[in-house]
C-alpha cells in the first residue's frame, strides 16, 4: 500500500470530522476546511519551533560571522586595506546567503502540513465543485484551500504578534 494512501486513510476520521460538524454541507465544507487550514498552521508552527531549536546555534554562528566580517569590512575600508577589505566583505557575504537560506529553509518546514491537507482533499473531494457563499460560483477544492490556509496564517501571525506586545506575556527568546 501506498504510505501517503496509507496516512491519509489513517487521519481521514480526525480530519473530516469538522466537515460533519454543521447540518449544511455548505457550511460544513467550510468550517470543516477552516479547522483545517488552522490545524496546518499549529502543526506547521510547531515543527518550525523545533527546527528553530535544532538550528539556533549554527544560524547564531552564521550570522556572528556575517556582523564580525561586517565590522571588518569597514575598520579595513577606513584604514585603506582594499585588500582586507575584500576578504572581510567575502566572509559577510557568504555568512550572509548562508544564513538567508538557512532561514527560508527552515521557513518551509512549516509548509509540509498544507502540501498533507491538500492531499487528503484531493483524496476526498477531488471531484466535488465547491460552491462559493452568497453566489453562483464554485471553485475546485485547491482554490478555496489555499487563500484560506493564507488567511489563516496571517490571523495567526496578527494573534501572535498581539499576545506578545501584552505587558503581562512572558518574555519570549526565539
Amino acid at each position: 500500500m501506498d504510505p501517503l494512501y496509507w496516512l491519509l486513510a489513517q487521519a481521514d476520521s480526525y480530519l473530516i470530522a469538522p466537515y460533519r460538524w454543521l447540518g449544511s454541507p455548505v457550511a460544513g465544507w467550510w468550517l470543516g476546511t477552516g479547522v483545517l487550514c488552522l490545524w496546518c498552521t499549529i502543526l506547521g508552527e510547531a515543527t518550525l519551533a523545533v527546527v528553530r531549536r535544532i538550528n539556533r546555534a549554527h544560524l547564531q554562528s552564521q550570522l556572528d560571522q556575517m556582523a564580525e566580517g561586517q565590522s571588518r569590512s569597514w575598520e579595513a575600508l577606513r584604514a585603506g586595506d582594499r585588500l582586507a577589505y575584500k576578504g572581510f566583505n567575502t566572509q559577510a557575504n557568504e555568512s550572509f546567503g548562508k544564513s538567508f537560506f538557512m532561514q527560508v529553509a527552515m521557513g518551509s518546514s512549516s509548509l509540509w502540513p498544507a502540501f498533507l491537507a491538500l492531499a487528503w482533499l484531493q483524496w476526498r473531494f477531488g471531484m466535488v465543485s465547491v460552491p462559493f457563499p452568497g453566489t453562483q460560483w464554485s471553485m475546485s477544492y485547491a482554490a478555496a484551500f489555499i487563500p484560506m490556509y493564507v488567511i489563516m496564517r496571517v490571523l495567526w501571525s496578527l494573534a501572535h504578534k498581539l499576545l506578545r506586545q501584552r505587558p503581562d506575556a512572558p518574555e519570549h527568546s526565539g
